[in-house]
């Protein structure tokens, strides 16, 4: 199934109308699809986040290196993953990015972060998650920033 088919079926309907059964019901099996694919290819999900119709990431948007998509698809795929990588390889902006993948993709799951101390490790995600909802505007609006909401 083509990315084009999807945005075709969007582009048809030009007004904006609510989210309801009677839109999605007819879509499911392309849904089904694209989310089988993006919980193999999890950067593919991203760039498709970015890309929007036009299908090109903007200047000031994430672009991935060659080893950050292989870190991402060996972390959404395997149920245990150990790495050990250098200073600098951006291990703490990954990890974040395929919880909040995992959140999207896989509703009601249940993560959790391990650090050294308590506010260590939530200091870590909260200046993740700010970096990563600027570089990539969608996963923004996947958070309920309103009080005791999201934790």
């Amino acid at each position: 199934m083509a990315l084009q088919n999807l945005l075709d079926l969007s582009a048809s309907r030009r007004k904006k109308i609510g989210l309801s059964e009677e839109r999605i019901e007819p879509i499911k099996p392309i849904l089904r699809q694209y989310i089988a694919y993006w919980r193999e290819y999890p950067d593919m999900f991203i760039d498709f986040l970015q890309g929007g119709e036009a299908g090109k990431i903007p200047d000031d948007g994430l672009h991935f290196y060659f080893y950050q998509r292989v870190f991402l698809r060996a972390a959404m795929r395997y149920k245990y993953v150990y790495m050990v990588f250098p200073r600098a390889y951006s291990k703490s902006f990954l990890s974040v990015l395929v919880l909040m993948i995992r959140c999207i993709l896989y509703p009601r799951s249940k993560l959790f972060v391990a650090s050294g101390g308590k506010e260590q490790s939530a200091g870590i995600i909260k200046e993740k998650v700010d970096e990563l909802c600027t570089l990539v505007p969608a996963l923004d609006r996947e958070l309920d920033r309103r009080p005791g909401q999201t934790r």
